[in-house]
């Protein structure tokens, strides 16, 4: 009786002669990706080829301007016991609270987003309105703190369930031009206020749980 295995062998080189291209076409695909992907590396650098990035910044990081002074607090639900730390703007005069942020390295220093997270005070209604507004600027070694910043922008929510039962996130800002003349290693101000001057019209307070920033990251990164 004939070897069945080796009656085998003359299909199985027949199937490997046809792979043969499409192997190495898939590897010679596989090797630009990974060309691409390390475009710029060397032993001490490396570019980001226009990834994008969110840096969280919940309400516990962010403090309260000392002139127009947004509320901490908490709030527990009643049911499952959920605590969540933010910081309650009012509805009738507009209030300021702060944070800092040194960006990656990779960022490209341009224009940058940002979605709010928030809900509201007991009493609110379903359809009520609520504008968010935030600016942010670059402060250098050596620059003088007490800079301006750049334009604010601002983005409009409506309230979705009475007395700020849900969760609210808000869509993205339109791009935000960070004031002065940004570069690596920057301390980032950024100031976020409730626009009572514009559209809104919820007289309860907004309670900012925190906001999401969204950069693009296209810079070389080099070793310190």
């Amino acid at each position: 009786m004939a070897d069945q295995h080796n009656d085998n062998i003359p299909a199985l080189a027949n199937q490997v002669a046809e792979d043969i291209p499409d192997i190495k076409e898939n590897l010679e695909f596989h090797k630009d990706c990974f060309q691409q992907i390390c475009t710029g590396w060397n032993n001490t650098s490396v570019t980001a080829l226009g990834f994008i990035r969110t840096i969280w910044v919940p309400a516990v990081m962010m403090e309260t301007n000392a002139t127009a002074a947004a509320a901490t607090g908490t709030n527990e639900r009643s049911t499952n016991k959920i605590n969540i730390e933010h910081w309650a703007f009012d509805g009738a005069s507009e209030e300021i609270v702060e944070f800092d942020l040194v960006m990656p390295e990779g960022w490209n220093r341009g224009t940058i987003k940002a979605k709010f997270y928030w809900s509201s005070a007991t009493s609110s209604t379903d359809g009520d309105t609520v504008e968010w507004e935030i600016a942010a600027g670059a402060l250098s070694d050596n620059d003088a703190i007490d800079a301006a910043l750049g334009t604010s922008q601002v983005i409009t929510d409506t309230l979705l369930a009475n007395d700020g039962g849900d969760l609210q996130v808000t869509a993205a800002t339109p791009a935000l031009t960070v004031g002065g003349t940004p570069a690596l290693g920057d301390l980032i101000h950024f100031k976020v206020s409730r626009n009572v001057g514009g559209t809104d019209d919820m007289e309860e307070d907004a309670w900012l749980f925190g906001v999401l920033i969204q950069i693009t990251e296209t810079n070389t990164i080099a070793a310190w």
